[in-house]
């Protein structure tokens, strides 16, 4: 037998569902206007800008709608911004929206955007978008809320070149180190670009943010052909190796760091960019490395000596195997 349903009970069933409607956690029960802010938390990094997106659907009156911002915070709860009203914001705020560090921007007649250019560590808090009522009864939700979490900027990245100039043929290895303070939610990745005098930097290749490996098109043959790699050493090391140095390879190199967040429907959104630029690569011609011995070689011709000739000939041959092998130059005292 079903229980009969006292008048005391009703009402709180129906307190308890306004209760839910107001605050947007039964949309599927609650009829009437919606509001609604990206799932959170959002996540930011200190210095950096951070914007905050509010959207109203389903509601009666004008289609021109007014929204306000507030911070809840610590047990309070502080005016931020509003659409309507100029004298709105709390007084421990005003001086940011008045020099326009913190404001709001109508994306529509039904959307706005909460924007902070440089958001700072007590900026972290709950935000609450409120929708003043058009409607002709209460119904459905007046606000939605949002975490957002600001992280302090501890990127850091560093270059290093073993061995600035090497001849054509010989290995390559350029280093960059990135460090940074592990933040829930967030994940690195790591480019590698080449810049040639009076051209943009054209990346080569990129690791992250989701542990894979995208090599640009330039260079996809020679990655697939074991010419370029990757050096993951571990500890944020991410290095570059050039097994076989090339006349094209000269010039300069940036490595670049991206931090990112996965935000609640798996998409990732860039928080944070540094980008480190290294001295010029210089790859030596590889004929550059025996030239000296061919001089003596076309010396010995001049003078008309065999003798000379055929020294400097087996000289020269084994100089061009050492300099293939990797091994050794020609003395200067080995000169006539």
């Amino acid at each position: 037998m079903m229980e009969k349903q006292t008048p005391v009970k009703a009402m709180l069933v129906l307190l308890l569902l306004h209760v839910l409607c107001l605050g947007g956690h039964a949309e599927a029960l609650c009829e009437g206007r919606v509001v609604k802010v990206p799932v959170g938390p959002l996540v930011s990094v200190e210095g950096q800008a951070a914007s905050l997106r509010c959207d109203v659907s389903d509601y009666e009156g004008p289609r021109d709608q007014d929204f306000e911002w507030t911070m809840l915070q610590a047990g309070k709860e502080l005016q931020v911004v509003s659409t309507f009203d100029s004298a709105y914001p709390d007084a421990l705020l005003r001086d940011r929206v008045s020099s326009g560090d913190i404001s709001i921007k109508k994306l529509s007649n039904s959307s706005v955007e909460l924007k902070i250019k440089k958001v700072r560590a007590t900026d972290s808090a709950t935000y609450r978008c409120n929708t003043p009522s058009t409607d002709t009864t209460v119904k459905g939700n007046y606000f939605a809320d949002v975490a957002l979490k600001v992280i302090g900027d501890s990127l850091r990245v560093a270059l290093s070149i073993p061995k600035p100039v090497v001849s054509e043929g010989d290995q390559l290895e350029l280093h960059c180190n990135t460090t940074r303070a592990f933040t829930e939610h967030t994940s690195l990745s790591v480019t590698w670009s080449h810049k040639k005098a009076g051209s943009p930097a054209s990346e080569i290749l990129t690791f992250g943010p989701d542990d894979k490996v995208t090599v640009a098109a330039a260079s996809a043959e020679r990655y697939a052909d074991g010419g370029l790699r990757l050096d993951l050493r571990g500890g944020g090391f991410y290095g570059l190796v050039l097994s076989g140095a090339r006349p094209e390879d000269q010039g300069k190199y940036v490595c670049t760091a991206r931090e990112w967040v996965r935000q609640a429907g798996g998409s990732l959104d860039k928080i944070l960019e540094k980008s480190e630029e290294m001295g010029k690569v210089t790859v030596k011609p590889g004929f550059e490395a025996i030239s000296g011995c061919m001089v003596l070689v076309i010396r010995a011709v001049l003078c008309c000596s065999a003798l000379l000739l055929t020294y400097w000939i087996t000289k020269c041959t084994y100089q061009y195997r050492s300099e293939k092998r990797g091994k050794g130059n020609l003395r200067n005292s080995d000169e006539l």
